[in-house]
C-alpha cells in the first residue's frame, strides 16, 4: 500500500513531496525490496536534481537486491535494461555526464572572468565534481579532473587524497598514475616519480608524453644515459613527431649546458700551474658539451623540418650553433694549447 501510494502521488498527482513521504515509508515496510529505493532515486529525487539523495537511493537499491527485475524495463543504446543493477548503472552514467559537464562549464568560464569570480567558478566546479563522484563513483574521470584542480591550487595533500581514492577504484587509470608522478616529481621524490610514471606508461596506448616526463626525471637524478636511451626509443616509435624532436633537443641542450658551464668556470680560473687532471677534465667536459650541443641542434632542425618553423625553434638552433662555434673556435683550441705547453696528452 505504501509503495502504491508513492507511485500514485508521483505519476498521477505529480506531487513529489507526498511521493517521497510514502516512498520512505515503503522502504521500512519492505526492507528486502529494491524497487522503493529505485523509485525514489529515479522518479522523485532525479526530477528535482537532488543528486545526493538520488545517489544514496541508487546505492540502497543495489544493496537490497541488485538482481531484482525492474517494474518498467527499457532499452539503452539497443541493449536491454531489465534488472535493478542494470538500471542503476544506466542512471548513474546518464546523470554523471550531466553533472560532470556542468563542472567543465564552470572551469571554462573561470578562464574568462576576473580573479575573484575565477575563484568562485573553480569552487563551484569542485562541488560539481564531488557530486559527480557520488552520482557515479566508478567513473574515474571525476577524480582526475578534481585532482588537477586541487593541484593547480597548490593543494597537494587534497590532490593526493583524490588520486588515491580514484586509484582504489581503478588501479589501471594512466591519468591518475601520471598525476601521482607529477606530484612526486614536484616534491623531488624522483624514485617514486619514476615508479608512478612507469605504471602510467604500461596502462596507456600512447605513452609518449609520459615518457618525455620520465626522461627529465632521469636527467634530474643524473642518469643521463638512461634519459638518452628513452629518447632514442621514443624517436624510433614516433619518427614524425615534431614536438618529440623539439623536446629531445631540449634534453640535449640541457645536458650540453650542464657539461659546459661548470667546465667554463674552472677554465676561467686555470693558470700555468694548474693540475694535469683538472685540464684533462675540463677538456673532456668541453668535448661532452660539444657532443650534446650537436645532438640538440640536430633535433631542433628535425623539429623545424617537420612543421612550420617557430621562433622558439629558430632561437634554440641559434643558441646551439653559437655554443658549437665558441667551443670549436675558442675553448677547445685554448685548452689543447694549454695541454700542449704542459706536455699533457689529450685523447
Amino acid at each position: 500500500m505504501e509503495y502504491r501510494s508513492a507511485t500514485t502521488a508521483a505519476r498521477s498527482e505529480k506531487n513529489l513531496q507526498r511521493a517521497e513521504e510514502w516512498g520512505i515509508k515503503a522502504l521500512d515496510v519492505e526492507p528486502l525490496n529494491a524497487q522503493p529505493a529505485y523509485f525514489l532515486a529515479t522518479e522523485v529525487y532525479l526530477p528535482q536534481k537532488k543528486y545526493k539523495k538520488m545517489a544514496a537511493m541508487l546505492s540502497e537499491a543495489i544493496k537490497r537486491n541488485p538482481d531484482q527485475r525492474l517494474e518498467k524495463p527499457f532499452r539503452l543504446d539497443g541493449a536491454p535494461v531489465e534488472t535493478i543493477a542494470q538500471g542503476v548503472a544506466a542512471y548513474r552514467e546518464q546523470e554523471w555526464a550531466s553533472v560532470y559537464n556542468k563542472a567543465v562549464e564552470y572551469i571554462q568560464d573561470a578562464n574568462n572572468v576576473n580573479k575573484s569570480d575565477k575563484v568562485k567558478h573553480i569552487e563551484q566546479a569542485k562541488e560539481q565534481l564531488e557530486l559527480a563522484m557520488l552520482v557515479n563513483p566508478q567513473n574515474v574521470e571525476s577524480y582526475n579532473t578534481l585532482a588537477v584542480l586541487y593541484l593547480q591550487g597548490d593543494n597537494l595533500l587534497k590532490s593526493k587524497e583524490i588520486i588515491d581514492l580514484g586509484l582504489s577504484i581503478s588501479n589501471s587509470n594512466y591519468m591518475l598514475w601520471q598525476l601521482k608522478g607529477d606530484i612526486a616529481s614536484s616534491e623531488k621524490d624522483f624514485t617514486s616519480a619514476i615508479k608512478y610514471y612507469e605504471k602510467s606508461i604500461i596502462n596507456t596506448e600512447d605513452p609518449s608524453s609520459i615518457m618525455r616526463k620520465l626522461i627529465f626525471v632521469y636527467i634530474d637524478i643524473g642518469e643521463n644515459e638512461k634519459a638518452i636511451e628513452y629518447s632514442n626509443d621514443l624517436l624510433d616509435k614516433y619518427p614524425n613527431d615534431p614536438d618529440l624532436y623539439y623536446n629531445v633537443g631540449v634534453l640535449y641542450q640541457r645536458l650540453s649546458i650542464e657539461s659546459f658551464e661548470p667546465a667554463l668556470e674552472i677554465f676561467n680560473k686555470l693558470s700555468k700551474d694548474s693540475d694535469e687532471k683538472i685540464i684533462i677534465d675540463v677538456y673532456k667536459s668541453f668535448k661532452q658539451a660539444r657532443k650534446y650541443a650537436y645532438n640538440a641542434k640536430d633535433n631542433f632542425l628535425q623539429a623545424s623540418d617537420l612543421e612550420i618553423e617557430e621562433t622558439s625553434t629558430r632561437q634554440a638552433v641559434s643558441e646551439m650553433r653559437k655554443l658549437l662555434d665558441n667551443l670549436d673556435d675558442t675553448f677547445l683550441p685554448s685548452i689543447k694549447e694549454r695541454a700542449a705547453k704542459a706536455n699533457i696528452k689529450l685523447n
